[in-house]
């Protein structure tokens, strides 16, 4: 060989390393091959994240060099997106020891502002267990109330969110739950729940929908700089009609809950006349979903007519609103043809003027006001003199036949006892005040006044009465009035709906049909 004769040496290829998946990704394939949906629309396919799951995944396992990220989470969806799902199953990775994001000796725990919310999580781990055969797995101890589930060496301790509780505990995760329904004494727990991440160098989850909590809206809208906020919401001037709406607040519309369940949520809303419901539970949007007006000012000011006047001779539903010493007594005289509204007050004069208890009340010279707009009258006595308060209200009536008269059971014997020595025979519907008459009382109000299916000539004590009066929702949807404020006078208010209700009640009734045959 020629000593000039290059020699071709094999060139050495560095061999390939093949980068892992993100943590993310591991458990998102992980729970796709091991689970599958248990319920829903979606029922017995392979559990697979949504995109807008995976952003929170993303999130939680992102690092700051050995430590996480973020040290707090706050993940806030309409309702029936999939958020306890999404919880249930990031715990199932961190607890069980198949999962790519297995710790071992795990400790985590689950605060909520209930017993029954604090289940909540627990029973979707105990469905996607059982579904994929793995039940024996997941153990429950009961006892410390609401209790504990252990998955192997793995713990999470289940609590309703006092102040104690999270003192004395070391947690890598700890998820508060619901956190849009704590209520203001219950988010001192936040405080000992922080302390309990400390020495794991754990993080928190705040998850849920915005609802009408303080600390939650605190959280969502003024972040500190280690915490991370998904947030997905409608924004508050933007169309509860619109679908594009619902999907901005709804990512998992279509996949995780109905377009069907949707659009008859919205229709349920606007039917009942109020869309606050919808647009912060089904929307998140940042309303108060526990309190709302019974008719905003604007419907209001449309049912206004200068020259409203009744049909004549067509009949009238009165609503009373008997009042103490303290309150007012109020009427609401509704023209069942022409729908034209009219109202009466009355205060004891005996106690204190009309300025006097404008100051008490908080609302300044309105009762004045309304006294001199002919509104509102002073009786004798310490309590409203109904002797002296029925020629009044008989005179606004005018000559038209009372069709009902609807009132609550407060001063009902003085009541009859007045209309039996006026010789008065008005047909009396006695109503309550909880979820059940109130509730229709409210929402036939609402659903006239929408409609434009009542009139009147502007009323000072109307507008005044309403300004006072809130609409309490309970959780179940059921609407009842309620002061504003402690000296709030509402009596008005509940003499309209109980009028308009009886009005709406005899505009729908069915009209008996008589056929006559000629033999």
């Amino acid at each position: 060989m020629n000593a000039t004769t290059a020699i071709a040496h094999p060139v050495r290829m560095a061999p390939r390393v093949r980068k892992r998946a993100p943590m993310e990704v591991r458990v998102a394939r992980w729970l796709a091959k091991t689970f599958v949906i248990p319920s829903g629309i979606s029922q017995g396919q392979p559990f697979e994240l949504q995109p807008f799951q995976m952003e929170l995944l993303r999130e939680f396992f992102a690092k700051d060099g050995q430590s996480p990220k973020w040290r707090a989470i706050a993940y806030s969806i309409a309702r029936k997106q999939g958020k306890t799902m999404l919880m249930a199953a990031l715990f199932l990775a961190l607890m069980c020891p198949d999962s790519p994001a297995h710790q071992p000796n795990f400790r985590g725990s689950i605060a909520a502002p209930s017993e029954r919310h604090a289940l909540f999580v627990p029973n979707a781990m105990r469905d996607l267990m059982e579904a994929a055969g793995r039940a024996e797995e997941l153990k429950r101890r009961a006892d410390p109330k609401p209790g504990i589930i252990y998955i192997g060496n793995a713990t999470l301790l289940l609590s309703t969110g006092t102040r104690s509780q999270g003192h004395g505990q070391d947690c890598d995760l700890i998820c508060i739950d619901e956190c849009g329904l704590l209520s203001q004494n219950q988010t001192e727990m936040v405080d000992g729940m922080t302390d309990a991440i400390a020495t794991r160098d754990g993080q928190i989850l705040y998850v849920g929908t915005r609802g009408d909590g303080a600390f939650f809206n605190d959280i969502l809208d003024n972040p500190d700089p280690r915490t991370c906020v998904i947030l997905y919401a409608a924004d508050k001037g933007d169309d509860m009609s619109d679908p594009a709406v619902w999907r901005k607040a709804n990512p998992g519309l279509g996949t995780i809950k109905p377009v069907r369940f949707m659009k008859d949520a919205h229709d349920k809303a606007e039917q009942s006349g109020s869309m606050t419901a919808f647009g912060a539970w089904n929307l998140n949007m940042p309303l108060t979903p526990g309190r709302e007006l019974l008719i905003d000012y604007e419907t209001l000011a449309k049912a206004y007519r200068k020259d409203a006047e009744p049909i004549p001779g067509e009949p009238v539903h009165i609503g009373i609103d008997l009042g103490g010493s303290a309150s007012m007594t109020a009427a609401t005289v509704a023209y069942e043809t022409s729908g034209i509204i009219k109202v009466l007050g009355a205060f004891p004069g005996a106690a204190l003027s009309l300025e006097e208890r404008g100051k008490r009340d908080l609302v300044g010279d309105l009762w004045a006001r309304c006294a001199a707009a002919g509104e509102l009258i002073e009786t004798s006595g310490s309590v409203s003199d109904l002797a002296e308060f029925l020629p009044e209200l008989i005179e606004r009536v005018g000559p038209h036949p009372v069709r009902s008269v609807s009132c609550d059971r407060y001063r009902q014997a003085e009541f009859e006892t007045a209309l039996a020595r006026s010789r008065i025979a008005w047909p009396i519907i006695y109503r309550g005040t909880g979820p059940k008459d109130g509730d229709a009382d409210i929402r036939a109000t609402r659903r006239l006044f929408i409609a434009g299916a009542v009139t009147l000539k502007r009323s000072l004590l109307l507008e005044g009465s309403l300004a006072e009066a809130d609409v309490k929702v309970s959780t179940t949807g059921a609407c009842q009035l309620q002061r504003a404020h402690q000296t709030a006078r509402i009596d008005v208010v509940s003499s309209l709906v109980l009028a308009c209700s009886a009005m709406l009640r005899a505009r729908d009734a069915v009209k008996p049909e008589y056929t006559v045959e000629v033999l």
